[in-house]
């Protein structure tokens, strides 16, 4: 899906909007999405416009024109690959504003039925409790990493509670989190 820059991750921090080159994932996404139809169903994909710091949900009708584009910016993330150039802007992923939208889909829904109608289940992609670290040890690095675990933790959490305020009227059937850590790595989309 990606690959290193001729001079590495150095040249990717120093002369590129991202440390890896992405320009593989285009190819992929070619190949992959080719003889995808027109969409059935709601899709909603979210990205976030890097010259006005905007929010765009891309709905079905966008895919059906430029999914690939689409899905290009979608994983577009900010500091690991540059921002996708195309749709007459540049675009990194959604999750650079929004790590959990919920809006979205509750908006979608409310169009139609009434708010004591809808029913949502929500998958976070961290735990719902934010783990407790000896950093006495930790070096930039480590640090940045841990940076990186709270934030993502606040971030997930910030946006079920403003929603959970924000429809008060709708059931919350279901929050399910993972019960470990999910995998990272320096390396994104490397899940070993």
């Amino acid at each position: 899906m990606y690959k290193d820059w001729l001079g590495g991750v150095v040249h990717g921090l120093t002369l590129k909007g991202g440390l890896y080159n992405n320009a593989p994932l285009a190819s992929f996404l070619e190949t992959e999405l080719a003889d995808i139809g027109t969409q059935q169903r709601f899709v909603d994909v979210g990205i976030t416009d890097v010259l006005t710091g905007m929010y765009k949900d891309e709905l079905a009708a966008d895919l059906d024109s430029n999914l690939q584009d689409i899905m290009f910016a979608s994983f577009a993330y900010a500091g690991f690959f540059p921002p996708a150039e195309s749709m007459g802007s540049s675009w990194f992923d959604g999750s650079t504003i929004w790590v959990l939208d919920i809006f979205s889909a509750v908006n979608k829904c409310l169009e139609t039925h009434d708010a004591s109608d809808v029913v949502l289940d929500v998958f976070l992609t961290s735990r719902k409790t934010l783990k407790v670290v000896d950093a006495s040890n930790y070096n930039s690095i480590d640090m940045l990493w841990r940076y990186l675990e709270v934030s993502r933790y606040y971030s997930n959490m910030d946006g079920l509670l403003r929603a959970q305020f924000a429809y008060p009227d709708i059931e919350w059937r279901y929050i399910v989190s993972p019960s470990d850590e999910l995998a990272s790595s320096i390396y994104p989309l490397n899940i070993d």
